[in-house]
């Protein structure tokens, strides 16, 4: 009796012992989760959320501001000539604005971009693809901007085209114009943005971050109860 006791201990030991070395080994076969994956899929169901939210995020941040430090920097130069009646005539004010839209056309001609851009340095073609000459609403003030990657050349291309504008106006009856703002290098503005594009990819990344953290959240509170 003793001896059969004996004996059925000891197979169950051997099979309990198979058992945990079979398991021991399943577990070691099994692959590792490293890095985010390991973190992902450990905790509680906010933990996970937090932790795919921040590097959602940071993803995002770092591609947005990878992506602003690549892009070509301008700077825009403006300059201003403002339109008023002469002294001996009557003009209307819509009349005055009128009549500046049409040295609007001036501004842009092809004798004129050609001339200022020979002055500047540059191709025609930059200069015209960067080239706007708008009339402010209810005003007589025309504004000629110029957007160009060197600031000096930016500056004397607008400059020399108000010139131009303003000598072409020389012989109007109706109203006489006066250069009262010239471009200034040192004032240009940098186009586009810098701080406005930082804003708009740091809001986007916390959207970001925002969204995939709850999406974690909802898929893994669903995958715990269905286990």
């Amino acid at each position: 009796m003793r001896a059969w006791q004996a004996r059925a201990f000891g197979g169950t030991a051997s099979r309990t012992g198979t058992g945990s070395a079979t398991a021991d080994r399943d577990e070691a076969a099994a692959p590792a989760k490293s890095g985010p994956a390991r973190l992902l899929s450990s905790g509680s169901p906010r933990r996970r959320g937090l932790l795919a939210a921040l590097l959602a995020g940071l993803i995002v941040l770092g591609a947005g501001l990878v992506v602003i430090e690549q892009l070509p920097t301008r700077y825009s130069t403006t300059s201003t000539i403002s339109f008023a009646p002469r002294s001996l005539n009557v003009v209307d004010a819509d009349v005055v604005e009128l009549i500046a839209n049409k040295y609007s056309v001036v501004a842009g001609a092809t004798a004129t971009v050609d001339s200022a851009a020979d002055t500047a340095g540059v191709t025609p073609k930059q200069l015209r693809d960067t080239l706007s000459a708008t009339v402010e609403p209810n005003t007589g003030n025309l504004n000629i901007s110029v957007s160009l990657a060197n600031a000096r050349q930016a500056a004397v291309a607008a400059n020399s085209i108000a010139n131009t504008v303003n000598r072409a106006a020389g012989n109007d009856r109706l109203i006489a114009g006066e250069i009262t703002a010239r471009a200034d290098p040192t004032a240009a503005q940098l186009k586009p943005s810098r701080t406005l594009l930082r804003v708009v990819v740091v809001a986007a990344a916390l959207l970001v971050a925002g969204w995939v953290g709850f999406a974690v959240r909802q898929l893994s509170r669903r995958a715990g109860k269905e286990t």
